[in-house]
């Protein structure tokens, strides 16, 4: 497998996080409404009713879905230059997932008269980002709808593991990426409980893949069979 066909997977391949398109809305962030939101709190509850576009200027927000039972998906997570809340904002129903600030952020939140009679007409630029914006979490939950359906659970690990790290795999010996997540929410994103996780985590450490999970630092030892398993369905 050549690294230009790992690299260019990357975009192609993710499922979890949604890549930054929209630093452009940082000239009309006079025209939103600044907010701060500490880690853990709601900017948006699910159930509620939205009336605004909310650009994240900094920090770290993710999408997640609850169970009656108390269970929990998290369906995607946003950096600093992203857009946010658009499903609500245009089809104008109340929103069924919660948006979660996973770090202390900060945000903007446009009216939807604003966007709609005063930044989009005369901001072809910012329509595009908002288009591009959408487009983008379109591919990525067709992405993860059909990972969660096809890949098995070893499988998912490495593909969202092989996401985040940082660069080529470059000279011999292992490759350390951060996950970001722990197992707790690495399992709430691939759909699991935490011991089925962990179940798995243990097998491919036993079969010196990975080496031990950790959320800021996991070793990737069989650079062969690890990515085997990312492309082993595509």
């Amino acid at each position: 497998m050549s690294v230009h066909k790992t690299e260019s997977g990357l975009k192609e391949l993710e499922f979890s996080r949604i890549p930054p398109v929209a630093d452009c809305w940082r000239k009309v962030l006079s025209q939103g409404r600044r907010m701060k939101f500490l880690k853990g709190a709601h900017v948006c509850h699910a159930g509620t009713d939205s009336a605004s576009l909310f650009f994240l200027d900094s920090g770290e927000i993710r999408l997640t879905r609850s169970s009656l039972d108390g269970r929990e998906k998290i369906i995607w997570a946003i950096g600093p230059g992203s857009l946010f809340g658009e499903t609500p904002f245009f089809d104008e129903l109340p929103a069924r997932s919660a948006m979660i600030a996973a770090t202390d952020c900060l945000v903007y939140a446009f009216a939807r008269k604003c966007v709609l009679s005063e930044i989009l007409p005369h901001h072809h630029d910012l329509m595009l980002a908002l288009f591009r914006s959408l487009a983008l979490k379109v591919r990525v939950l067709s992405n993860q709808a059909v990972c969660l359906s096809l890949d098995d659970l070893p499988s998912r690990i490495c593909k969202y593991l092989h996401l985040r790290r940082q660069g080529e795999f470059a000279g011999p010996g292992p490759v350390v990426v951060s996950p970001g997540l722990n197992q707790q929410e690495l399992a709430n994103l691939l759909g699991v409980h935490r011991v089925t996780l962990n179940k798995s985590l243990r097998e491919l450490e036993k079969s010196g893949i990975l080496g031990p999970y950790a959320r800021d630092e996991v070793y990737i030892l069989d650079r062969d069979r690890f990515e085997e398993m990312v492309f082993q369905n595509e």
